[in-house]
């Protein structure tokens, strides 16, 4: 289970992701390593990159 802290800060990076606005480095790399621990964070940030990010990890 995540913190609420967390889970703000998270939810406040994915969204910028959606609007392509700017995400840095140390945020994204945050996200990777959060997402490899939680599988909710892991399903938000699959759904926020879309299906096309998806399938390029896949191939």
């Amino acid at each position: 289970m995540i913190s609420t802290a967390t889970r703000i800060r998270v939810r406040n990076i994915l969204n910028r992701l959606e609007t392509n606005q700017l995400v840095t480095l140390e945020e994204r790399i945050f996200l990777n390593k959060l997402s490899n621990v939680s599988p909710l964070v892991a399903g938000w940030l699959a759904s926020a990159l879309g299906a096309e990010a998806s399938s390029i990890d896949n191939e």
